[in-house]
């Protein structure tokens, strides 16, 4: 989580609460713990040089008096210290000194001893947390000096880029404290975004997989969802939960991407009643354990066959590592193994939509047989070292053309699991202004219209079900296009789509057809089984009309960033008409970035 702690030590309340926290961060999470001291310049102007040699005499003396309380906190509990003293301006020699000891979490108090703290929130505080390329904890003296650890943590849940981060942090501190967690949802009063669900539908959304997150991670979960403004909320929670410290993305979804902090988290940390952690995707080259996901499930040699796929579908993952009994690696199960050694016919996501009955059929199958993990495995499994940069996990990826590798310690015991989407995340949340990432250079200059895909069908909105299937099935990406008759996009259809509109005695013809099973059907009988309320159904009412569109000049980076902050594999192109003209999909975006990062390795 944090490999590097920077504390902003002054001898104040709040710097000893934020030297205490990172103790206790350092203790629990193996980081390397660093104090910092930082001293305004030497007068330029002395009356002798014996003033200027006194005044030289009290910095390095006081120098020695905190550095020795720093480090008698810090031996109390065990815990290595290294102290450093600069001069300089207090603001810009701290956000230097983040960067020259590539620290990826900075701590500091709420208030000093410098002159130029004047607020409730001194200025130092509040410009450095706005400023600094790190994640950043602000501590206010609302628990016991003698502790630095937390019993109740507040985390914003949203959904936005910054925000997963900081709930996964939430998670790893809950954990390793024992603390309680509380995720809390706030429905905006102008909710953000275009194209995304209902507030009720998407709130349901974040609460269900964050709470299913905390209980997998054994940490305890209390949900809250609240209408309103956002900071004031968090705030009002704050104090009614007594929580120890709030943990927020720096930025949340009105910009996502920006190098300071946004407004919610500007004013939370003005006005929060306890400790703040704002969460910043780690300044320097990034290693595995930076982006891998932890606490990953994995199976047995002679976990049945069925168990394994079920568990994929509960998880909603699309891969499981295999160990055997010293939890070593020893093969991988994906979709792409069920598929050609599982004899089990459709891809996960299409699994995901069939109703109990038909999904317990299809995984009872006699023809399936006792087939177990180790039938169906890939036992030539590649993995990466936590400790390993992740230049070399992009690099081995590239060059055996696998989408995810397990992760293991220096036992070679699995501890994580590292996939192509993983590194997505990392690339585009890079400051465009990060000369430290290789991958980073990977889109620069690029753009949509270099990996647009046009090899795909178009229907209009009148088109017959019968008509949609058999254009999906012609696709390779089994997905067709519904344009209106002035060439403007109205939606998009997938197998998906129509697995999920048809009725349940449908659904095993339309398996068998999806398959590959055709059969010898009767001409009309897929019109006949779609037929809705007011009669066959068309592409209008088959798409799926939420469209998230770039056009052939965006920058890949915008491309990369709009697939995950709305979590969709494919983006439509259209020029500025709103015209058609083909899809950016992440498979191609991947293929592309990897091959050419593997393509440098080799030369």
């Amino acid at each position: 989580m944090y490999r590097r702690i920077l504390v902003a030590y002054d001898g104040s309340d709040g710097a000893k609460q934020a030297l205490r926290t990172g103790i206790e961060f350092a203790k629990h999470l193996h980081a390397e713990l660093v104090s910092l001291t930082v001293e305004e310049s030497l007068p330029r102007y002395a009356a002798t040089i014996g003033e200027v040699e006194e005044a030289k005499e009290d910095i390095d003396e006081h120098f020695r008096k905190l550095s020795s309380e720093a480090e008698n906190m810090a031996w109390a509990y065990k815990v290595s210290l290294r102290t450093v003293m600069r001069q300089g301006h207090e603001v810009q020699t701290i956000l230097a000194s983040v960067r020259q000891e590539g620290a990826d979490l900075l701590a500091l108090g709420s208030q000093g001893h410098s002159r130029i703290v004047e607020h409730i929130l001194g200025s130092t505080a509040l410009s450095v947390a706005r400023l600094v390329p790190c994640s950043v904890y602000v501590a206010r003296a609302r628990q016991a000096l003698d502790t630095g650890a937390f019993r109740r943590i507040l985390c914003g849940v949203d959904g936005s880029p910054y925000g997963r981060l900081a709930f996964q942090a939430a998670v790893e501190l809950a954990a390793a404290f024992g603390a309680t967690l509380v995720g809390a949802t706030i429905r905006e009063v102008s909710p953000v975004g275009r194209g995304e669900p209902t507030d009720d539908t998407y709130v349901q959304q974040l609460q269900g997989a964050a709470e299913t997150h905390a209980r997998a991670a054994g940490v305890a979960f209390e949900g809250v969802t609240c209408t309103g403004h956002a900071a004031q909320w968090l705030c009002t929670l704050a104090r009614e939960r007594q929580a120890d410290v709030i943990v927020l993305g720096a930025t949340g979804l009105e910009h996502p991407w920006s190098p300071t902090i946004g407004g919610t988290a500007m004013t939370v940390l003005d006005q929060a009643p306890c400790s703040i952690l704002l969460t910043r995707p780690p300044q320097a080259a990034l290693r595995v354990e930076d982006v891998m996901v932890r606490r990953v499930s994995s199976v047995m040699p002679d976990t049945p066959l069925v168990q394994v796929v079920e568990l994929l579908l509960r998880l909603g993952v699309k891969a499981l590592p295999v160990v055997d009994a010293t939890c070593r690696v020893v093969g991988i199960i994906t979709g792409g193994d069920l598929l050609t050694r599982g004899d089990l016919g459709l891809r996960l996501s299409l699994k995901r939509e069939l109703d109990a009955a038909t999904l317990g059929q299809r995984l009872h199958d006699p023809s399936h047989g006792a087939k177990t993990a180790r039938d169906v495995m890939s036992h030539h499994v590649y993995t990466v070292g936590a400790a390993a940069d992740l230049a070399a996990a992009i690099r081995l990826m590239a060059a055996h053309q696998v989408k995810r590798l397990p992760v293991v310690d220096r036992a070679g015991a699995l501890v994580g699991i590292v996939s192509r989407v993983d590194i997505l995340r990392a690339l585009a949340a890079l400051p465009a202004q990060d000369t430290h990432a290789d991958i980073r250079a990977q889109t620069v200059g690029r753009t949509v219209g270099d990996l647009v895909t046009v090899s795909i069908p178009i229907v209009g909105p009148q088109a017959l079900v019968e008509q949609v299937l058999l254009k999906v099935l012609e696709s390779p990406l089994r997905r067709v296009v519904v344009s209106g008759e002035d060439g403007r996009v109205l939606g998009l259809i997938s197998d998906r789509d129509l697995l999920q509109r048809a009725s349940p005695d449908t659904r095993p013809w339309l398996l068998r057809v999806l398959t590959g099973q055709r059969g010898t059907r009767r001409t009309g009988e897929p019109a006949k089984k779609f037929a809705g309320p007011h009669g066959l159904l068309t592409a209008s009412e088959l798409m799926a009309p939420a469209l998230f569109t770039v056009r052939p000049e965006d920058s890949l980076t915008h491309a990369i960033r709009l697939m995950l902050q709305h979590q969709v594999k494919r983006l439509i192109v259209v020029d500025n008409a709103g015209g058609f003209l083909g899809l950016v999909d992440r498979r191609e975006i991947l293929r592309s970035l990897f091959a050419d990062t593997g393509e440098r390795a080799e030369s």
